[in-house]
């Protein structure tokens, strides 16, 4: 049976170098393109699909909220996440959104379409690494695991603010960013910087390297 994949990447390199590793993996294939969050939406409103392949940092976008989103048009649709951002900071928080899975960009081309394959035949994938720590969360008090990675103190709503922060954003900026008040953002800085003990960006910074970097 053919499946219909969206791929939603604003990088034309990235499109292109998973459009073959895919058609090479599956032979009955329909690809379609999106390079913006407005594509996305205007794609699933015309046409139904079996996966989303989702880069989250796109225009438009870039918040863990937009899977709901995107559930209120397709409510069945598979998504798969697909980002650079680390897989053991930001992948339950987009599975518990409601993700079927999520795959940094530096895995393998074997794991990612291994990721396809396991949403196809059994609807939601989950790394080694992921499994670990979801296993982690579920059998470890919420203050443990805290003390692991401070970062997990945050909020999904603050993880997005924070990231906009590190990436350099002033708070007008995150504001139109994430359609947020400034006031809010403000609100959400303060909190963050209170979590995590820093009173600054170059410490928030420091701490998201110390905390997300590959061992």
């Amino acid at each position: 049976m053919m499946k219909k994949i969206l791929i939603a990447d604003d990088h034309i390199i990235v499109r292109l170098g998973v459009t073959t590793a895919i058609k090479d993996a599956f032979k009955t294939i329909d690809i379609s393109y999106a390079q913006t969050y407005d594509e996305v939406f205007e794609a699933l409103e015309k046409h139904t699909f079996d996966l989303l392949l989702l880069d989250i940092n796109m225009p438009g976008g870039n918040n863990i909220k937009v899977i709901k989103e995107i559930h209120t048009v397709q409510p069945e649709l598979k998504i798969l996440v697909f980002s650079s951002y680390d897989e053991s900071l930001y992948a339950l928080r987009y599975i518990e959104a409601g993700a079927a899975g999520y795959v940094n960009k530096a895995s393998s081309m074997e794991e990612f379409i291994n990721a396809i394959q396991v949403i196809f035949e059994r609807g939601r994938y989950m790394s080694d690494a992921v499994q670990d720590l979801y296993v982690r969360k579920l059998t470890t008090s919420k203050s443990s695991v805290d003390s692991l990675n401070p970062l997990y103190r945050l909020s999904n709503r603050e993880m997005d603010v924070a990231r906009h922060l590190i990436e350099g954003l002033g708070i007008m900026e995150v504001s139109s960013r994430l359609d947020l008040s400034s006031s809010t953002v403000s609100t959400y800085k303060s909190r963050i910087f209170e979590k995590l003990s820093v009173s600054n960006i170059p410490d928030l910074i420091a701490l998201f390297k110390m905390h997300t970097e590959k061992e």
